[in-house]
C-alpha cells in the first residue's frame, strides 16, 4: 500500500474552501439570527412591561445590607426574584415559575416567618401569586427604601376584580379601587345591630346620675363605696352631686387583648381597647346584692355558677337572722342606700319564717337579667365564658381591619362615636337603646385619609375641628394603613386571621 504524502492530501483540499459557504456556516448565521431576534422581542418586552423590574443591580435596603456580597442567600441560577417570576416560565431553559416562586418564599421565609393571604380560597395563578414576596416587596432600591411600604396598585391588582381571584364569591367587597364610599364601600362589620349580648344603654348611663333631665333618684358621689369615690368623682363634684360618667370610665387603651391572634408588632400598646369588664366597670353601681341587702353584705360574685349563688344566699340569710340584720316587712330604716337593684324587695321575718332560696335566687336572676338575656346567665354559657370563649361585648369590632386608638388619641372620642352619649343640649337626639351601633362608618375617616391631592372637606371646619385636638387634617389613605396582608399566622390554625377578633 502505497503512503500518502502530504502535497498529494493538499492538492484534494480547494484553496478557496473559504470562499464557498456549506450547512455550518448557514447554521451559524442561522443562529446569529434568532439570537438577535430574540434580544429584540426581550428589547420590546422590557419596554412593554417595565425594565427595573428584570435587572436591579442598586443597593439593597439597609435591613438587608449584612449579606449585600453574599448574593445566594437569595438569589440562584435562572430562578428570577421580582414581580415578573410569575410570567416568566421557560421550561427549554429550565425556568420554571412555580420553582422560582417556591425558591423566592422559601429564601424569605428563612429569616421571615410570615403567613400567606387566603391562599387556599384563591385561584392557581393568584397563588403563586401570593407566593411572590417579589411582587410587593422589590430590593436593590437603596440603603434608604422601605420593603414595607406598599403603594395600593399592590392591591387592587386583585381587589378591583376579587372575584376572579377567588375559588367561589368573596365574603368582602368584590371592587375596591380607593378608600372612598363609593369605590370601598362602608364597614361592613359596623352595619346593622350591635352584635353583642349585653344590654347596655350609652344615652342613659352619660347622663348626669343616669337619670334624665327632672326625674328623681340620681346616682351621686356618696352612694358609691368610699373606696371607688375617687375614681368616679369629676372635677370640682362633691359628695352630693351626680355620679358623672365620660368614655374613659369603661374605656382604656390596651394591647392586643387576644396576642396569639396577632403578628409582631399587632399588640402595640393603645392600639385596642381593653375589654369591659363587670366587677371593674360596672360593680360600682350594679353591685349584686340579695335582697336583703344592707351595708356589711358581701355582693354576690358575678359570673359564677348558680350553686355558688345558692349556697351564698343560704349563708346570707342565716347571717342576718343571727346578727339582727333581718328586716321586718316594709322595714326601710336603712340609712345608707346600696348600690344594686333588689334593694329591700324582699324582708326577711326575724321570727325565723322560712324563705325559699329558689325565690331568692329569681329576685338575683332579675337583676342580672338587667343586662343579660336568659340564656346568656346559664351554667353552660359561664363555664364556657371562664374556659376563654369569646367576650360578650366584642373585644374588636372592625373584623376586617384595624383602628389604632393610640395614633388618634388626640381626638375627641365623639368625632367617631358620636351616637354614644349626648352632646350638651340635645340628649334627646341619640339612640336610647343598646341595639345601635355606636360606631361611625367610613365617612368618619375619608375626611382625613384621603388622597393627598384633594382639597380640605368643609365638614372639618368649625366645632369638628376642634374635635381634632389640632390635628393634621390630612392622613394617608394606604390600604396597610388599616390592613395586613399576612393575614393567615405559621404556627397557628391556617383559619386563624390578624385582622379577626
Amino acid at each position: 500500500m502505497v503512503r500518502e504524502t502530504g502535497k498529494q492530501r493538499s492538492q484534494r483540499i480547494q484553496i478557496d474552501y473559504f470562499r464557498h459557504r456549506g450547512g455550518l456556516h448557514r447554521l451559524r448565521i442561522a443562529c446569529i439570527a434568532i439570537g438577535f431576534l430574540f434580544a429584540g422581542a426581550y428589547a420590546a418586552y422590557l419596554l412593554s412591561y417595565g425594565g427595573d423590574a428584570h435587572v436591579i443591580t442598586g443597593p439593597v435596603a439597609t435591613v438587608h445590607a449584612s449579606f449585600e456580597q453574599d448574593c445566594q442567600q437569595c438569589h440562584q441560577d435562572f430562578t428570577p426574584i421580582s414581580s415578573q417570576a410569575t410570567r416568566l416560565s421557560v421550561p427549554v431553559l429550565g425556568i420554571r415559575s412555580e420553582e422560582s416562586i417556591g425558591h423566592l418564599e422559601r429564601a424569605c421565609q428563612v429569616c421571615h416567618a410570615v403567613g400567606n393571604h387566603y391562599r387556599a380560597s384563591m385561584t392557581s395563578d393568584s397563588q403563586l401569586l401570593d407566593q411572590n414576596c417579589g411582587e410587593c416587596h422589590t430590593d436593590h432600591q437603596g440603603r434608604d427604601f422601605q420593603l414595607t411600604n406598599i403603594g395600593n396598585n399592590k392591591c387592587v391588582v386583585c381587589h378591583s376584580n376579587l372575584s376572579a381571584r377567588c375559588k367561589s364569591a368573596p365574603e368582602v367587597n368584590d371592587v375596591v379601587t380607593s378608600f372612598t364610599k363609593s369605590a370601598h364601600g362602608d364597614f361592613a362589620s359596623v352595619s346593622g345591630k350591635d352584635s353583642g349580648v349585653i344590654k347596655f344603654d350609652h344615652h342613659q348611663h352619660m347622663l348626669p346620675g343616669q337619670i334624665d333631665e327632672g326625674q328623681k333618684g340620681a346616682f351621686t358621689i356618696e352612694m358609691l363605696e368610699s373606696s371607688l369615690q375617687a375614681k368616679y368623682r369629676q372635677p370640682n363634684q362633691v359628695d352630693t352631686d351626680p355620679v358623672q360618667l365620660n368614655c374613659q370610665s369603661c374605656h382604656r387603651p390596651a394591647g392586643n387583648p387576644d396576642p396569639q391572634n396577632t403578628l409582631t408588632g399587632d399588640a402595640e400598646l393603645g392600639r385596642y381597647m381593653a375589654s369591659v369588664s363587670f366587677d371593674e366597670h360596672c360593680s360600682a353601681c350594679h353591685a349584686i346584692h340579695p335582697a336583703m341587702a344592707t351595708e356589711n353584705t358581701t355582693p354576690i360574685p358575678h359570673a359564677v355558677p348558680w350553686s355558688r349563688v345558692e349556697l351564698l344566699l343560704a349563708a346570707t340569710t342565716k347571717g342576718a337572722r343571727n346578727i339582727g340584720q333581718a328586716r321586718q316587712l316594709n322595714d326601710d330604716t336603712q340609712t345608707t342606700a346600696q348600690p344594686g337593684s333588689g334593694l329591700g324587695t324582699l324582708s326577711l321575718d326575724p321570727s325565723g319564717a322560712d324563705v325559699s332560696p329558689t325565690q331568692l335566687r329569681k329576685l338575683v336572676e332579675v337583676q342580672c337579667l338587667k343586662c343579660h338575656d336568659n340564656q346568656s346567665i346559664s351554667d353552660e354559657v359561664i363555664a364556657s365564658a371562664r374556659a376563654g370563649a369569646a367576650p360578650m361585648i366584642p373585644a374588636r369590632w372592625f373584623r376586617s381591619g384595624i383602628y389604632d386608638h393610640a395614633a388618634h388619641r388626640k381626638i375627641d372620642c365623639r368625632y367617631c362615636h358620636e351616637a354614644a352619649y349626648p352632646i350638651d343640649g340635645e340628649p334627646a337626639s341619640l339612640p336610647n337603646d343598646h341595639e345601635t351601633v355606636m360606631i361611625g362608618g367610613i365617612d368618619s375617616c375619608t375626611g382625613c385619609h384621603r388622597d393627598e391631592t384633594s382639597p380640605t372637606p368643609t365638614t372639618l371646619a368649625g366645632s369638628v375641628s376642634t374635635m381634632l385636638g389640632g390635628q393634621p387634617t390630612w392622613a394617608s389613605d394606604d390600604c396597610t394603613t388599616c390592613h395586613r396582608y399576612h393575614t393567615e399566622i405559621t404556627g397557628l390554625s391556617s383559619t386563624t386571621r390578624q385582622d379577626d377578633p
